[in-house]
């Protein structure tokens, strides 16, 4: 009997031994509701952050710094920085080459929002070239366009998400390409009628992930896909799940 606690106790240090990799790794995010934001009291939160810091207790990695930035600049530090993560990143075709991956942290739809007040008629995704459209910089919202062989001097780029609702609600731009969830959180947190505004367009929908850096170690992402699959898996993401998207 002994013997067999003895094992037991073995393979369950085994199973959650520190993880010295994962622990070195610069882990950044955005604000983007309600994935990855600052909460009241200035520290990292939302659905994203809980459910990293769940993968972590999988893998028995030492909880790390989260450092909340501007998208464009975490997006250029994962491009630049041997060890860096960025969440929550959405996985598109154009960026599936430049990092590794582990997913899901969820889906969403990027879509091209205006202003119901405005007479804006899209039919096909070439209807669009002719408006000027607002988007983050460097976000999935803009590279989709770029893709797309959009006109760049019909693209205005902020720096956050409520720069370029203000540029649409102040007539700057006739659309704004985001995220549908993260723009409907956004309209209601800055308590504006939802009303007032209108998906034009569904522009994709993609996958939600953890990016790493190309030079972190392929053994370091995979055993942070484990610990990531084993958390959506659990009951206790169930929870965190409904804690941030309730049903109706």
């Amino acid at each position: 009997m002994k013997q067999w606690i003895g094992l037991i106790g073995l393979l369950f240090a085994t199973l959650t031994q520190a993880s010295p990799e994962l622990a070195k790794l610069h882990y950044m995010t955005e604000e983007y509701k309600p994935y990855n934001y600052t909460d009241e009291a200035g520290k990292p939160a939302g659905f994203a952050v809980e459910l990293l810091q769940q993968v972590w207790q999988k893998t028995g990695t030492t909880p790390q710094p989260i450092t909340v930035m501007p998208w464009a600049r975490g997006y250029y530090l994962l491009t630049q920085k041997p060890n860096a993560v960025l969440f929550s990143t959405a996985r598109t075709q154009a960026r599936d080459p430049l990092f590794k991956w582990a997913c899901p942290i969820g889906y969403a739809e990027i879509v091209l929002v205006g202003l119901t007040s405005r007479n804006i008629a899209i039919n096909k995704l070439e209807d669009a070239r002719v408006f000027n459209i607002g988007a983050v910089r460097a976000d999935v919202g803009e590279q989709l366009l770029l893709n797309n062989g959009f006109d760049e001097s019909r693209l205005m780029v902020a720096n956050r998400l409520p720069q370029a609702l203000k540029m649409l609600t102040s007539g700057r731009v006739d659309l704004v390409s985001t995220n549908k969830t993260t723009m409907e959180q956004l309209i209601l947190e800055q308590k504006l009628d939802p009303a007032r505004f209108k998906v034009r367009w569904i522009l994709s929908s993609e996958q939600f992930c953890f990016a790493f850096s190309h030079p972190v170690s392929d053994e370091s992402v995979k055993e942070f896909q484990t610990g990531l699959t084993q958390v959506l898996a659990s009951s206790e993401f169930q929870q965190l799940y409904g804690k941030y998207f309730p049903a109706p």
